[in-house]
């Protein structure tokens, strides 16, 4: 089995969506870079802490301290023998090998869907992510392709039921259960 899964991609792509059907439907333990963020600085989950892009709690040193502390935990959740997935953006080739440096074989899946589709998603997003769509349209100036990976890419603009299957395929065919 590969583990973690690594799910990536811009805001409004999809992670948080197929990481919740990763953990609800196929017993992943769910690590979210903006819950871990939060609790790094000590603000509930809930609380916004909207800021400009790389300003306020998403300084490039803290975005460093949440990744860092995503694949602590990560690590030892696998230890203890339990199938995790990471959740974040995973904009720079630094924080994939990040991944690639501490797991042997790592799952990345690459979360996208049409701009229209997340810019709506975006405009109506109650979530712990701090996000907007001015935030999405930095992060695809600075997104640096993934080309020192392997990965799967998954359109999210589909209905739950057709998510899941996909899922399902995936992690069958990578070895999972």
């Amino acid at each position: 089995m590969r583990n973690p899964v690594v799910v990536f991609g811009l805001s409004g792509s999809g992670k948080s969506f197929l990481s919740s059907l990763l953990h609800k439907y196929f017993g992943y333990e769910w690590l979210r870079s903006d819950v871990i963020r939060k609790e790094l600085v000590g603000i509930k989950p809930e609380e916004s802490a909207k800021a400009e892009f790389g300003k306020g709690i998403y300084t490039e040193d803290m975005t460093r301290r949440v990744y860092e502390e995503m694949v602590r935990r990560a690590k030892e959740l696998t230890k203890k023998g339990k199938k995790v997935v990471l959740d974040a953006t995973f904009l720079k080739r630094w924080q994939r090998k990040l991944v690639l440096d501490n797991f042997e074989e790592p799952l990345f899946i690459w979360a996208f869907a049409p701009e229209k589709v997340i810019k709506k998603r975006l405009s109506k997003r109650k979530d712990v992510s701090d996000a907007d769509f001015s935030i999405y349209l930095k992060q695809k100036e600075v997104f640096e392709e993934p080309d020192e990976i392997d990965y799967i890419k998954i359109n999210t603009d589909k209905p739950a039921e057709e998510l899941i299957k996909e899922i399902e395929k995936i992690i069958t065919a990578e070895g999972g259960p």
